[in-house]
């Protein structure tokens, strides 16, 4: 009603006993987890309380990401947790197209440009990124099936955060062979998945560092999702630790 509270940032000790809803709408932007939606408050006492918040958006157009269910608690002493998404976790499934040249020596960004999957439209085709719509926990593979001749190869798959390197994914790598040949196939694949914290804003991307002999480029292969792939599951909650 009109008496209900609408900033996200009043204390606990100001909220009434018992079980109440409010409705949260209007575009609030005081510290829900989303502007639009309601939210259910569990109140004992000041130091037994737990609030939820609900995101009720239709899952159309824009509104993708406006939904799913969010818990804090209330400790006297400290304040609020943090918001911890507990439902409607966003997962993709990026592809590439085409043929991708590999420069020897160099780390490059891979083009991952085809949407298979993308439950919230978080992922950049453009600019070949996944976008963290909230903080949590994220559960990141890769793979790359690469045009590649039986001489010496080095290939290292990478996560980056932020447009930084963050992970080493794989290595795939030939010691100069014996049979050294730059004419016999010998087609190489990285294949990594690793976990990536990510805060509200923060963006991924895949990179390889290509090193190899001979004067035959390598090239990523022009092959399905089987093969080449960026998988992304927010696995939830909230970035654990806070540093």
């Amino acid at each position: 009603d009109s008496e209900a509270i609408q900033d996200a940032r009043t204390a606990g000790s100001e909220y009434p006993l018992g079980i109440t809803l409010m409705d949260i709408g209007q575009g609030n932007k005081t510290g829900y987890p989303l502007s639009y939606g309601f939210v259910k408050n569990e109140k004992r006492s000041n130091y037994r309380f737990t609030q939820y918040f609900y995101g009720t958006a239709n899952e159309t157009g824009d509104y993708y990401y406006n939904t799913g269910t969010w818990i804090r608690h209330w400790w006297n002493e400290s304040g609020w947790t943090q918001w911890e998404k507990i439902s409607g976790f966003a997962h993709a499934n990026i592809g590439t197209t085409g043929r991708q040249a590999l420069i020897r020596g160099e780390l490059q960004k891979i083009k991952f440009n085809r949407i298979i999957k993308d439950s919230h439209k978080l992922f950049d085709t453009k600019n070949n990124r996944f976008k963290a719509s909230h903080s949590g926990m994220y559960l990141v593979g890769a793979s790359l099936y690469i045009e590649n001749s039986l001489q010496y190869s080095n290939f290292e798959l990478y996560v980056y955060k932020n447009g930084a390197k963050y992970k080493l994914m794989n290595r795939f790598i030939i010691p100069s062979p014996k049979d050294n040949s730059d004419s016999t196939e010998f087609h190489a694949t990285v294949t990594g998945t690793v976990n990536v914290p990510l805060d509200e804003g923060d963006y991924i991307e895949i990179y390889v560092y290509a090193g190899y002999s001979g004067s035959k480029t390598r090239y990523i292969m022009d092959s399905n999702g089987v093969l080449n792939y960026f998988d992304i599951l927010e696995l939830g909650g909230r970035n654990y630790p806070n540093m």
